[in-house]
């Protein structure tokens, strides 16, 4: 018997609902942590690889094993455990070959870690490829399996170890996934006037991939020294264990022109946006910002990557000192990351930055004073979220960091062969 015009209209809404359900992507997001991990602050400025190494050593000590392992060259003080990698790391030759600054070298990293974590477990390789996608893939691949942390270099020159990821759905091995966020701990300490401080290293939990592609991964090896040697020009990563052949895509950053800047008064609206969109009050580093609000946003100038980006600081209501702050795209409020800072700190305002260069120069007549926020890896900063005031005063360049100092040069701390410092 046929089908009657009536049936037909029953049938047609279920025969839709059939085609909806069958094409569904049931994708979700993957998130992977490989929970308490100590945070090591680089004891002197180029001991970046030997603070990653020490984070993961200790990992590896006091996590894994059902007994905890204690190194036999371990001693309760911080310091001079982080020298004696660092020791180990500058005598380091093997597929080093007398390379300058061994210390820095990937494969300098692997043999502090699987030397001097003695017998407890784990086996790490280098991955190193042209493509940093694959690098941060094989990455993701073996923490969520294996539940390690991976050191890796950002930007080519300064080592930082990656202990979570989000992804939008699950790092196989021969598959392309999505990067939404990622979490690290930068070893770099609070900027301290030319003198490395004994401070805890700051964990940024949530880093998004646009923020990760900008700030962290915009390119491989670079440093001038090892041009001839293994590494350079990749990306490189200490792992445990083996290469996939994955890939995770990373979303590139916008840069706009710069009459495209947002307002300082938008970019405190987008960042109080995105701390409530990001749930970033979810992260116990992060939970300060529960009783903070947002204070004047800061608009810098990255030296490096020639580009500006937005700092939003925020502090309790009433204070000025900040306890954590954003980062955003200044040209359409993007969230980058967000960190919490190992102190309270007030950053200096403009103002104050060019009456402290003016009593400290006792300049009294001039025709032009004008002054930015600028961020350069130098003895007078470490961290991008930490960068000066460059004030000129009728062309000569002063720098004013946030403790209220006056300097009249810097020094960066490593150049590329085009004349970029680097982190080391």
């Amino acid at each position: 018997m046929p089908f009657s015009h009536k049936k037909r209209i029953i049938c047609l809404p279920a025969l839709a609902l059939f085609l909806l359900l069958v094409s569904c992507d049931y994708s979700y997001d993957v998130e992977s942590d490989v929970g308490s991990l100590s945070a090591y602050c680089q004891k002197q400025s180029h001991w970046c690889g030997a603070a990653a190494a020490q984070m993961i050593i200790h990992f590896c000590c006091s996590q894994k094993p059902a007994v905890p392992v204690t190194p036999s060259w371990q001693t309760a003080d911080l310091t001079s455990n982080q020298n004696t990698i660092h020791s180990w790391m500058q005598d380091y030759q093997v597929n080093t070959a007398y390379i300058s600054s061994p210390y820095k070298h990937p494969d300098a990293v692997k043999g502090a870690i699987m030397s001097l974590k003695e017998s407890a477990p784990g086996s790490f390789s280098v991955f190193h490829n042209n493509d940093g996608e694959r690098v941060l893939h094989d990455m993701f691949y073996w923490m969520k399996r294996m539940g390690y942390p991976s050191a890796t270099l950002q930007n080519g020159g300064h080592w930082i170890v990656v202990y979570r990821y989000t992804t939008d759905s699950e790092p196989e091995s021969n598959n392309t996934v999505n990067l939404k966020n990622i979490g690290i701990i930068n070893p770099g300490p609070p900027p301290s006037d030319h003198i490395v401080v004994e401070a805890p290293s700051h964990k940024v939990p949530v880093i998004s991939s646009e923020g990760w592609y900008g700030g962290y991964w915009a390119q491989g090896v670079s440093i001038t020294s090892w041009m001839t040697a293994p590494y350079y020009g990749e990306y490189a990563a200490v792992v445990e264990p083996p290469n996939t052949r994955g890939k995770v895509r990373v979303e590139k950053m916008y840069t706009g022109k710069t009459s495209e800047i947002l307002s300082k008064e938008e970019a405190v609206n987008w960042a109080a946006k995105h701390v409530k969109k990001y749930n970033l009050t979810k992260h116990k580093e992060l939970s300060c910002l529960k009783k903070s609000q947002p204070l004047q946003a800061l608009l810098a100038y990255h030296q490096e990557q020639k580009r500006f980006y937005y700092i939003v600081p925020f502090a309790p209501q009433g204070q000025e000192r900040a306890g954590a702050l954003l980062i955003l795209n200044p040209y359409n409020g993007n969230y980058h990351e967000c960190a919490a800072l190992d102190r309270p700190f007030r950053f200096l305002s403009k103002n104050e930055a060019v009456n402290l260069t003016m009593a400290e120069t006792g300049a009294k007549e001039f025709k032009t004073v004008d002054a930015n926020l600028k961020y350069i890896y130098s003895d007078l900063s470490y961290s991008h979220f930490y960068p000066f005031w460059e004030v000129k005063v009728d062309g000569k360049a002063f720098y004013v960091v946030h403790s209220g100092k006056v300097f009249d040069s810097l020094s960066p701390l490593h150049k590329t062969p085009e004349g970029i410092e680097l982190d080391l």
